[in-house]
């Protein structure tokens, strides 16, 4: 208290989070913790409800905890809204998951162009020709720059304007049924790249529901390097995202802004991406 009440801070940050279920988003928020007791800091943890004014209602809940700053982890909210939010508040933000330059905010993302061209080189390495996508169930409205990547690095390497995809909750039972629905759909598909782990491991309960082989008939690749990936069977490939190393990233950040500001045109900070190869390739 007496540290505040010199430094005019409360020494806490608000962390907004999508979904604290997914161990991924877990994963992230527990380096936070740990890069902020470090820091001598603590954490006001919440999830992120887009039904309270698409999300920023739960931002502005955060500002009148008194917090010094907010980690959006992951971000869907607009850039608009969000630059109209700093614009408001002056708080700092960054922004975990999203490569998005916004006036005001910092964000640090896993390099979505260069985490798809792995994917992708290793696919067709390994025989694989058509590429089906299971997206984030706001997908078409809410398009993530990791269908775009996925997108254009299939195009560019088929010629195919158009890519298999279908949308669902990124979760284990959803990415079950889409994964169906998607090899339904297209029966040429034999490799199937997920928005997450979670819904790739859905994705070989379809496979396995169709009487389909993994990786024989279609390989699958996830992104996020949940633990949990090393005990399927076979166990997944994905795409590694470093949660604890973005974390501490974060916390740096914030911390920078507090002593010199928030960067007024905003700063994009790419996450170099590591594909773990596994058995599902």
């Amino acid at each position: 208290m007496a540290r505040a009440l010199v430094t005019k801070t409360s020494l806490t940050f608000g962390v907004a989070s999508v979904d604290m279920r997914n161990l991924h988003f877990a994963e992230t928020c527990s380096g936070l913790q740990t890069a902020a007791r470090e820091g001598g800091y603590h954490l006001v943890v919440t999830e992120l409800d887009f039904d309270d004014d698409r999300g920023i209602g739960t931002l502005e809940t955060l500002v009148t905890l008194g917090v010094d700053g907010i980690v959006l982890f992951p971000s869907m909210l607009s850039g608009s809204d969000l630059e109209s939010f700093t614009n408001r508040f002056g708080s700092p933000v960054v922004m975990i998951g999203r490569a998005a330059k916004i006036p005001g905010v910092v964000s640090i993302a896993l390099d979505e162009p260069g985490a798809a061209q792995l994917i992708l080189d290793h696919l067709f390495g390994k025989g694989k020709s058509r590429v089906g996508l299971l997206m984030n169930e706001m997908f078409p409205r809410f398009v993530h720059t990791r269908y775009e990547a996925l997108h254009r690095a299939i195009e560019a390497a088929t010629g195919q304007p158009t890519v298999p995809v279908e949308a669902a909750n990124p979760s284990i039972d959803q990415g079950r049924q889409a994964a169906k629905r998607l090899l339904a759909a297209d029966r040429d598909i034999n490799a199937i790249v997920a928005f997450n782990d979670t819904m790739a491991m859905g994705a070989m309960r379809g496979c396995q529901d169709l009487g389909l082989r993994v990786p024989e008939d279609v390989a699958i690749v996830g992104y996020d390097g949940i633990p949990y990936g090393e005990v399927t069977v076979p166990p997944l490939t994905t795409m590694v995202q470093d949660s604890f190393g973005m974390a501490k990233a974060a916390f740096e950040a914030l911390l920078t802004c507090i002593e010199g500001g928030s960067p007024r045109e905003g700063e994009v900070h790419l996450w170099p991406p590591q594909l773990l190869v596994r058995g599902t390739t």
